[in-house]
């Protein structure tokens, strides 16, 4: 079996998982050994000592962003990665971040509404920022939009957090995906992802009328298919 180690820090426990098999405690830490490097970079990265433990198994019910690089398996908790200033000195293969773009949420059933003329007016779109809001399975972030075509604008990094989806709500199609260097403000982002105005209304049941966003008024509205 591949050795597993924790490695307690102040955002978060690190994870390090080794591909040398083996049970006896002697060859985990001569394995970590062969990986010293690796160690020493992470420290530097997060400026402080790393004392990685052997533990039996991984606690699966914590929420880890995995990643493979210099020949080992690192499990990297989200309030560590918010809280690093920058990526580590490491040729690390960052993955694509996908997120769900919520544009609008109401409590009751805004069916109603779109009797008249099809089109289903979006509130947030009528303040001076329109707000947004990117979630999937483990983050949770909000977002200005000036509105389709245009490129969305983090408030704020994500945060690691799944909270209750409203029970109404109008969605992009498509979903929103950044490379994770670029969302947390690592590097410049090269070319901002610009949504369309294609979105769905949403259910309690799921998507239920699909339409297309444009101007509406002083702000937008869900203009509805039939």
């Amino acid at each position: 079996m591949s050795f597993c180690f924790e490695a307690p820090a102040a955002a978060g426990t690190l994870r390090i998982a080794l591909p040398e098999a083996g049970t006896d405690p002697i060859d985990a830490a001569l394995a970590l050994a062969e990986h010293e490097p690796l160690v020493t970079v992470l420290e530097t990265w997060l400026q402080q000592a790393l004392d990685p433990l052997p533990v039996p198994r991984f606690d699966v019910s914590v929420p880890l962003l995995w990643v493979d690089v210099a020949g080992a398996r690192l499990g990297l908790p989200w309030p560590l990665l918010l809280a690093a200033p920058g990526a580590p000195a490491l040729p690390v293969p960052w993955p694509e971040l996908e997120f769900e773009v919520e544009v609008a949420a109401f409590e009751t059933s805004p069916l109603p509404q779109t009797a008249a003329g099809g089109v289903l007016m979006l509130p947030p779109s009528f303040q001076p920022a329109w707000r947004v809001v990117l979630r999937n399975e483990t983050l949770l972030a909000e977002a200005e939009w000036p509105g389709p075509g245009a490129a969305l604008s983090l408030c704020a990094p994500p945060e690691p957090r799944v909270s209750q989806r409203p029970p109404w709500t109008v969605a992009l199609s498509l979903p929103w995906r950044q490379a994770l260097p670029e969302l947390l403000g690592w590097v410049p982002a090269t070319e901002p992802p610009r949504p369309d105005a294609a979105a769905w209304l949403v259910g309690p049941a799921g998507p239920l009328r699909r339409g297309r966003i444009a101007p509406a008024l002083a702000g937008a509205g869900l203009w509805l298919d039939d």
